[in-house]
């Protein structure tokens, strides 16, 4: 089935407009809420389109100290542009990870070209996986398109070795798009010259000299603030088990058990077609990251590869499938969509060639998933991500802390306590939301932090500014001053609250109605008169 090229490019037109629509359709509203990631993303690019530092008021840093993650800076100098457009808002905060979406759907169009290209194409377009990273304000989907794009001039390059250099520079940008392309972007380059055998001198060069940023981070605790998510522990409890067996034996064998564990994981028809991602924050209701109909072009297109092993593309995919995963198998995730991202790409490819081959051979049974099983596909997308996440996920996309901070700045002269224990950093909503002047919560921080950046790696939530303090509720003071004492409905019991004399002033419910933030007002001289002022905080009233 050939397709004229006017024809070929006005379905691929229609394509892209699908995947602006799906991704830009109420963009500032649905995920409802905005999740803490987002909010610090944004925020400091807004401090450093104010005064050019961020929010500790390190000078355009190279990597972004955010709450001890030290994440790669690129989405944030980007998100510069729609903020001084715009304004600080959610749609600002995610605007350039929509768009990435986008030109991901573009250019995965090129690993083929033609039918097989629009197919591609089309399937990144609807893919719950690809738009539901490309609709979060934060770095992974930037990230995971500038891995693409260099893993594309890469492909490129294998037949035409011009293209190498430009894949060696897009490779080294990525990355700065996201912490996993760190080390997957150059473990890709280096495994590529060893399997493919082309190599560019310049390429690397230029590659290296965008690198020293990342080459200086590496020799700070910076580079490895994400350290901890190796998975030593499960190691140790499998050596136990098998305590039979000498130490040098038993720590390998933990070690492949656990590894090949997470391998699969990412190549499991049940990961990829039936389950939801375990975090509830990194998933819609009721959908894994493909449609459930897509597993029969993915293994038909491992079929493709496997019966057509010797030709070159295939080689390509077949390298991309055994490289990726691999870093991903170092990771105590079993499998993470927000890590593993960037097995979209190959997985979208492989499907790619399944549905080609079901669309030569079995015209009917692809004709049924264009007529029948795509249509379903989108009523249960539309059903999963614009009715149900933004009523059913509100809480865990940090709903309503729009809302507390509207009612902490209505009341300027009063105290408020927020309890960090239970609740995401509440500190940097309230400066994304009140836009606060970046100057502001530069000061509230100490100089070490900003005298040692990229060493001192702990991240402590408890902040003091305008009329609030973020931090652990301290019983044995704070029932003792004129405050509001804020926390979720776990924070403060009933019987807390009538121990200490509490008065509830306010509660914030999200749309499914559960209580997000309650807010407890303090009565210090009624709780000293009933106490006999048995309190040495009693004194000071």
């Amino acid at each position: 089935m050939k397709l004229g090229k006017f024809k070929e490019i006005v379905l691929l037109i229609l394509i892209i407009l699908l995947s602006l629509f799906l991704r830009f359709y109420k963009l500032g509203e649905i995920p409802n809420g905005l999740y803490v990631d987002e909010a610090v993303s944004a925020y400091n690019a807004h401090s450093i389109l104010e005064t050019g530092k961020d929010e500790y008021g390190k000078s355009f840093p190279m990597a972004f100290r955010f709450f001890g993650s030290y994440s790669p800076p690129l989405y944030t100098y980007l998100t510069t542009i729609p903020i001084k457009i715009i304004g600080l808002s959610a749609l600002s905060a995610r605007l350039i990870s929509a768009l990435s979406g986008v030109v991901g759907v573009l250019l995965i169009y090129f690993f083929f070209s033609g039918r097989k290209g629009l197919i591609a194409s089309g399937i990144l377009a609807i893919s719950p996986w690809a738009i539901f990273y490309s609709r979060v304000g934060y770095e992974i989907n930037l990230g995971f398109i500038l891995l693409s794009l260099g893993i594309l001039f890469l492909w490129l390059g294998i037949n035409k070795p011009r293209f190498l250099f430009w894949a060696y520079i897009i490779l080294s940008l990525s990355t700065y798009g996201a912490h996993f392309e760190r080390y997957l972007a150059p473990f890709i380059l280096i495994t590529s010259i060893i399997v493919f055998r082309r190599f560019s001198l310049w390429g690397t060069i230029v590659a290296l000299i965008i690198q020293i940023p990342n080459i200086y981070l590496f020799f700070t605790p910076a580079f490895f603030a994400k350290g901890g998510l190796f998975y030593q522990e499960l190691i140790i409890t499998q050596v136990k088990k098998i305590s039979i067996f000498p130490t040098l034996l038993s720590y390998p064998l933990s070690f492949v058990r656990e590894f090949a564990s997470r391998y699969l994981g990412y190549f499991s028809p049940r990961n990829l077609f039936l389950l939801e991602d375990y975090d509830l924050q990194r998933s819609a209701p009721g959908l894994s990251v493909f449609y459930f109909w897509l597993v029969v072009p993915y293994l038909a297109g491992l079929y493709q590869l496997i019966k057509e092993k010797k030709k070159i593309f295939n080689r390509f995919l077949m390298f991309l499938l055994v490289i990726i995963p691999i870093p991903l198998a170092l990771i105590k995730d079993p499998f993470s969509s927000q890590r593993g991202l960037p097995m979209l790409l190959p997985m979208v490819l492989v499907i790619t060639l399944g549905f080609d081959y079901l669309l030569l051979k079995y015209k009917k049974v692809s004709y049924l998933m264009l007529t029948v099983l795509i249509p379903i596909s989108f009523i249960f997308l539309w059903r999963s991500y614009f009715v149900l996440l933004p009523y059913e996920r509100a809480n865990v996309w940090n709903w309503g802390f729009d809302k507390l901070t509207q009612e902490i700045v209505n009341n300027p002269k009063i105290t408020y306590v927020i309890d960090q224990e239970r609740i995401k950093p509440f500190y940097i909503e309230f400066a994304f939301f009140s836009k606060l002047s970046p100057e502001k919560l530069q000061n509230s921080v100490g100089g070490k932090i900003k005298e040692n950046y990229y060493t001192n790696i702990v991240f402590n939530s408890s902040y003091k500014f305008q009329n609030i303090e973020t931090r652990g509720v301290e019983w044995e003071k704070d029932i003792y001053k004129e405050q509001i004492l804020v926390g979720d409905e776990l924070t403060i019991s009933e019987s807390q609250a009538k121990e200490h004399f509490l008065t509830k002033v306010f509660e914030i419910r999200d749309p499914a109605n559960e209580i997000v933030f309650v807010g407890y007002k303090t009565d210090p001289t009624t709780k000293c008169l009933r106490t006999n002022f048995e309190s040495i905080y009693c004194r000071k009233i």
